[in-house]
């Protein structure tokens, strides 16, 4: 085991420059160039470059390793990386101790999931013990021997794979085999999670986190030049079985008569809300089921945001209703992808195919039309 020194509690001066140097001679043994010059990058304890990725780390120590000393300084160290890295390098946070437990390291990690999870996270000690989190970090971990299956399964999954930005990222991935009339993405092929992050407009870790996710359960092709989707039908069928999922729905009147499709357009030239399920299919002409109220995608249901569509109100008992308003399961996705099909903003192909399959008026039978007529390739593209 390397010795960079094992400083007592009481030497502060020390114990920083025994972290800073263990810090960088782990990143060094794994092939990363280092850089420790304060100066060169805006603050930065130290910078590492590797494989395109560039690391602005900031570093603090505590005399012990309790996560009442700890998190605390993780936090200062956060928002000191953040600064540092500007808008080329990833952040990078750690924290050190003389000695650190696997409880202590664990609600480190889950602090900066929750509360950075746009900047990588690392916990070292002087006894050997290292974890990291983020791009090309976890090949230097050097785990103690007591490091619980939770916080391995912690560091490694970083969330569910159909999380809101992780939908809109596979649309990004999948919209070059798709007409822009469709699906309203960016098109382009993409080697790494870093070229995935600029493309989708995502932070690095984010995409990162979901390219790991991807690879670790054989959905990437491990030997493409680029970031291609394999075992699509079961990828893809696992996205649609999101749809059973509760989602709020509000059926709504128009207060003023007159022209309901005029009404209807003015509500989605607003930008915040747009034609789903059934409508959108029809917008984007595929539709096959007809006589179900327009359902319209809003971000959020609450008594203010519906307070904001001045010509609705939510329709009485027995009442039929002109639309329904439905709460967006991923809005970062739904809207990000939206289309003006009609001169009226809807679903793209793909959330319309995911969320009209659990529908029961007829809803698998327009997903299967869908998956006939625009998926079917796309499906197959990935063997």
């Amino acid at each position: 085991m390397e010795n960079h020194g094992i400083p007592g509690k009481s030497d502060a001066s020390q114990r920083g420059r025994s972290a800073e140097s263990r810090l960088a001679a782990l990143f060094q043994k794994a092939g990363w160039h280092v850089r420790v010059d304060p100066s060169a990058h805006s603050g930065a304890d130290l910078v590492a470059r590797r494989d395109g990725v560039e690391y602005a780390v900031e570093i603090k120590s505590a005399p012990e390793g309790r996560s009442d000393r700890l998190v605390p300084l993780f936090a200062q160290a956060v928002l000191q990386a953040a600064r540092a890295a500007g808008q080329k390098a990833v952040p990078l946070a750690v924290v050190a101790a003389p000695r650190v437990s696997s409880r202590a390291a664990e609600q480190v990690m889950a602090f900066a999931e929750r509360y950075a999870p746009d900047a990588a996270a690392g916990v070292i000690d002087f006894e050997g013990f290292a974890l990291f989190r983020g791009p090309h970090l976890e090949e230097i971990n050097a785990l103690g021997r007591d490091l619980p299956v939770s916080l391995r399964r912690s560091y490694r999954d970083s969330g569910q794979l159909f999380s809101d930005l992780n939908q809109w990222m596979l649309k990004v991935l999948l919209a070059p085999e798709l007409p822009d009339a469709l699906l309203s993405a960016p098109r382009g092929r993409h080697r790494n999670a870093s070229q995935l992050a600029r493309a989708a407009n995502v932070s690095v870790m984010s995409a990162f986190r979901f390219v790991q996710h991807l690879e670790r359960e054989g959905f990437l092709h491990e030997s493409a030049p680029y970031l291609n989707l394999v075992r699509r039908k079961e990828l893809l069928n696992r996205w649609q079985a999101l749809s059973v999922r509760s989602v709020r729905e509000v059926p709504m009147r128009l207060v003023l008569p007159g022209d309901r499709q005029a009404q209807l357009r003015r509500m989605l030239d607003s930008g915040r809300a747009c034609l789903a399920l059934f409508a959108a299919a029809e917008a984007l002409k595929l539709g096959l089921v007809h006589g179900v109220p327009p359902y319209v995608y809003v971000q959020r249901i609450q008594p203010a945001n519906l307070a904001a569509w001045k010509n609705l109100r939510a329709c009485a008992p027995g009442e039929s209703p002109d639309l329904i308003l439905r709460q967006a399961p991923a809005p970062q996705s739904v809207f990000r992808g939206v289309v003006r099909a009609e001169g009226m903003a809807a679903c793209d192909v793909l959330q319309v195919w995911v969320d009209v399959a659990a529908h029961p008026s007829r809803g698998r039978e327009q997903a299967d039309m869908i998956r006939r007529q625009v998926l079917q390739r796309v499906i197959e593209g990935g063997r």
